[in-house]
Formats: structure tokens, C-alpha cells, sequence
């Protein structure tokens, strides 16, 4: 057993890297410890197994959530309601390729994916797009929400629902066209249950990996939020200074219409970081092949890593369920609406048969009020006609 084995369960995918690693000599003093390694990825036991699939299906939950979360009117002008659904579409595949492979690990049928060229080929360009893709939305919405802060003059201009639309479907389109050479890079080993990245390709997939998944979106995500933060500061502390109280409150609302969309960015920060600082130390020693005991320790802590990863890939509608009221209350009065009109039908059906001896009933109360009263313009025994129909109905 190698180390190149070993390194398929990180939580990025940092399985390929493993030609780096070919010129270890498995006769060395080193097999033992890949050995370690290989037993703390395999043997996870059934409880990261649960927790995995109760992350997946949280996450596919909330993901699903955020469609009739930003489908309302009060929406549908705004800019940052298309980057949570083009996230909220691309976490799914992420979720469920992990959620399927880790079943098949845990009920030992890997064969079924890793002996298969085609369908492990497929996963892993799914897989690659899509978390390519999500940290990268996540700098967009960001970036969106600095142009909001920073500039607001600019908002109306710059943030808009149209230019949104065009930033996310870049953004695809480059995670799509950065792995098609995956497409082609793929090979499977004789009497193993798992498929690599061929040789040629190893150092542009941890690239991919390292810098375009991890390193490079999070250090913008810190950077922008951070600018977000100091801006914010200033202009409270100005309208502290120069502005009424009243209008104070005023602004300070605005300010917390902003915490939910600034939580998302900051989580997916807190939930990635991990990883990608795990990832960066693993290449690292695998490169120089030098303190086998830090990485069993790392690979240790890997189910961890891997459910933290998972995170982030589900946690949107959550995030705003938790951070903000006004999106709590839409989502009551969406749920409601269809209980009422659930209701509303059923009601319909099961008056029916009594719509007769009621239309009766109003007319003759109505013939009775008419006859009680001297005779009238046609305009005011309709009148009447109406009333009694509002107060019956009342």
C-alpha cells in the first residue's frame, strides 16, 4: 500500500496528487505508516457514515428551500437572490456524489464506481466543476455586496439581477471548461477499488484543487469581507456623529439587512478554511516526504475535515432562517398560503351540495327587506341585494 492510496479521502479530493507520491518505496520504513494511514481512512466506523448522510440530506433540504425562499415578488429586482440559486443548484450534485460514495465505502461496493471508467470519470468532473464552482459564487455574492457597501451610488448600476445572471454563468462556464481535460485524464488501477488522475494531469488537478477550489476564493472571501466590515464601522460611526437618532435606527436597520448575506460569505470561509489549510499541509508532505506522523495525525482528523467540507454545500437557507426574521416570516406566510389554499379547495368541494338552499336563503331576505321599503330606483334595490349578500357572508 502506498501513500498515493492513501491520499483518496481528503475532503477536497486530494486523491490526485497521488503520482507525487510514486517514488516512495513501499519497502521502506514509511509502508508501516501508510499502513496507519490507510486503516484510519477505511475504518471509519458507522457514526461518520450517519453523520454524513444527515448532512446531505440537511443540506438537500435547505438547498431545495431556497427556491420558494426567493421566488417573491420583493425579489425579484434584486441581484444577490440569483447567486443563492445558482448556489443553491450546483451544491446539490456536490452533496449527493459525496452521499453516494461514501455509502458505497461504508457498505464496501467502491467497485461499483471505481472499476467502472466511464461513471468514475463522470463523478469526478462533476465533482470538480461543482466545487470549483460554489466557492466561486460565493466570492460573486460577496463581491456584489462590497459593490453595495462601498459604492453605493454604483448599486443601481453595477448590482443588478441582469449583470448577476451574467457574472454566475461565467463562472460556469470557467469551472466547466477548467475540468474538461478531467474528461480524458482518468485511468483505473488493476485489482483496486478506486480510479486516479493520470500522471500527466496530476499537477493541473492539484492546482485546481489547491489554489482555484481552496486557497485562492477563501483569501478573497477574507479580503472583501474585511473591507465589508471596516466600511460599515466607519459609516456608523459617522451617522453616530452627524445623524439624529431616529435616522440612526433607520440606517442600523439597513446595516442588519446586510448580516445574513455577510454570514453566508464568512461561513463559507469558516468551513473551507480547514480543509484547504489540511489539503495545503498534506501536498506539502507528501512532496518533501517528510513527517509521516503529521499526516496520519491529519488523516486522522479527516471525517472531521470532510462533514465540516459538507457544510458548506447545505448551509444557505439555514444561515438565513437563523440570522434574519423577514426571511423567516416569508417562508411562514409561503407555508401558510398553501395550507390555506389546501383548505380553501377542500371547503369548496364539501359546500356544494348546500349552495342551493343558500342562494335561496338570501333571496328571500332580500325579497323580505325589498317589501318592507317604498318602491325604489333600480340602482338601490341592487344595493340593498349586495349588502345582504356582504352581511350573510360576514
Amino acid at each position: 500500500m502506498t501513500l498515493e492510496e492513501t491520499t483518496t479521502g481528503m475532503p477536497g479530493e486530494i486523491n490526485d496528487v497521488d503520482a507525487l507520491s510514486n517514488g516512495t518505496d513501499s519497502n521502506t520504513e514509511v509502508n508501516g505508516t501508510d499502513q496507519n494511514i490507510w486503516r484510519f481512512i477505511n475504518n471509519r466506523g458507522p457514526a461518520y457514515w450517519y453523520f454524513n448522510v444527515i448532512t446531505v440530506v440537511l443540506g438537500l433540504a435547505g438547498n431545495f428551500m431556497i427556491f420558494p425562499l426567493m421566488g417573491g415578488v420583493k425579489f425579484s429586482s434584486l441581484s444577490f437572490p440569483v447567486y443563492l440559486r445558482f448556489l443553491a443548484f450546483s451544491d446539490c450534485p456536490v452533496l449527493m456524489v459525496f452521499c453516494i460514495k461514501e455509502s458505497l465505502r461504508y457498505f464496501q461496493s467502491s467497485f461499483l464506481i471505481g472499476s467502472n471508467l466511464a461513471v468514475c470519470t463522470l463523478t469526478k468532473f462533476i465533482k470538480y466543476t461543482t466545487t470549483m464552482l460554489s466557492p466561486w459564487l460565493v466570492v460573486g455574492l460577496t463581491l456584489d455586496r462590497f459593490y453595495c457597501v462601498v459604492f453605493p451610488l454604483k448599486r443601481d448600476r453595477i448590482c443588478t439581477r441582469r449583470k448577476a445572471t451574467i457574472v454566475c454563468s461565467c463562472l460556469t462556464g470557467f469551472s466547466v471548461v477548467i475540468s474538461l481535460p478531467l474528461l480524458n485524464g482518468v485511468k483505473t488501477v488493476p485489482g483496486s477499488q478506486i480510479c486516479f488522475i493520470k500522471d500527466y494531469l496530476v499537477s493541473y488537478s492539484t492546482f485546481i484543487r489547491i489554489v482555484l477550489t481552496a486557497n485562492l476564493p477563501c483569501l478573497l472571501i477574507l479580503v472583501l469581507n474585511i473591507v465589508i466590515g471596516i466600511h460599515i464601522q466607519r459609516s456608523v460611526t459617522f451617522r453616530k456623529r452627524f445623524t439624529s437618532t431616529s435616522s440612526g435606527s433607520t440606517e442600523n436597520k439597513l446595516d442588519k439587512s446586510l448580516l445574513p448575506l455577510l454570514l453566508i460569505s464568512i461561513m463559507a470561509f469558516v468551513t473551507l478554511i480547514p480543509s484547504s489549510i489540511a489539503d495545503s499541509v498534506v501536498l506539502i508532505l507528501l512532496v518533501t516526504k517528510s513527517d509521516f506522523k503529521t499526516l496520519a495525525f491529519i488523516f486522522k482528523l479527516w471525517p472531521v475535515f470532510n462533514i465540516l467540507y459538507l457544510m458548506n454545500f447545505g448551509q444557505i437557507f439555514y444561515i438565513l432562517m437563523a440570522s434574519s426574521a423577514n426571511y423567516r416570516n416569508i417562508i411562514k406566510t409561503k407555508l401558510k398560503c398553501q395550507n390555506v389554499n389546501g383548505r380553501k379547495n377542500n371547503a369548496t368541494v364539501s359546500r356544494t351540495p348546500g349552495q342551493v338552499s343558500t342562494n335561496r336563503a338570501l333571496d328571500n331576505l332580500y325579497n323580505t327587506v325589498r317589501h318592507q321599503l317604498p318602491p325604489l330606483p333600480g340602482y338601490c334595490q341592487l344595493n340593498i341585494k349586495f349588502k345582504v349578500n356582504l352581511y350573510y357572508n360576514t
